[in-house]
């Protein structure tokens, strides 16, 4: 598969949010699968906004004022790396070797400053559909899959996660003693 890092000329046809998490891991190879069967390009987006929710946090404790402000642009960058290494990890996985048989595919992938919802739904005024994952337990969608249903301007797929454990059955015996 060929990975272009560069933002492309038209709009993604297929735009991915991620954080790292195992249910986003699952949305990127759905992703991956979608913008492989349209011919598409794909846009791996992660939202960002490391250096105000730490340096915040810390500058609040006393002795804070004394603190460095963090350099955005730095801060930027190793998103941007660290989604980078990312998406490669999730691009080796041997299930997803049939697709990089058909041929190159274009990959964007972006840091952006914000709320994960924000950032995503702004992106999606762009894309054909929008993939995210549901959470680490199928029973609980977070709350950015459930933002993102509500307000994206294009299709959302939610790619559900896995069931960590079984739902318990209701019983069938009455309460009143028997």
């Amino acid at each position: 598969m060929t990975v272009s890092r560069g933002r492309p000329d038209r709009a993604p046809q297929v735009l991915c949010g991620v954080n790292g998490s195992t249910s986003s891991r699952r949305a990127l190879a759905e992703a991956v699968r979608r913008a492989s069967a349209c011919g598409g390009r794909l846009t791996v987006v992660t939202a960002c906004d490391a250096a105000g929710y730490f340096w915040g946090a810390l500058a609040a404790l006393p002795g804070g004022d004394l603190l460095p402000v963090p350099d955005r642009a730095a801060v930027l960058e190793a998103e941007e790396a660290t989604l980078r290494d990312f998406v490669d990890d999730v691009l080796s996985d041997p299930a997803l070797a049939p697709l990089a048989a058909e041929g190159p595919m274009a990959i964007e992938t972006r840091a952006v400053p914000g709320r994960p919802v924000d950032v995503l739904v702004r992106e999606s005024a762009e894309a054909a559909a929008l993939v995210v994952g549901h959470g680490e337990d199928a029973r609980t969608m977070t709350s950015v899959a459930a933002g993102c249903l509500r307000r994206a301007h294009c299709p959302v797929i939610v790619v559900p996660g896995e069931l960590t454990s079984l739902p318990v059955p209701p019983s069938t015996r009455s309460r009143r003693g028997s």
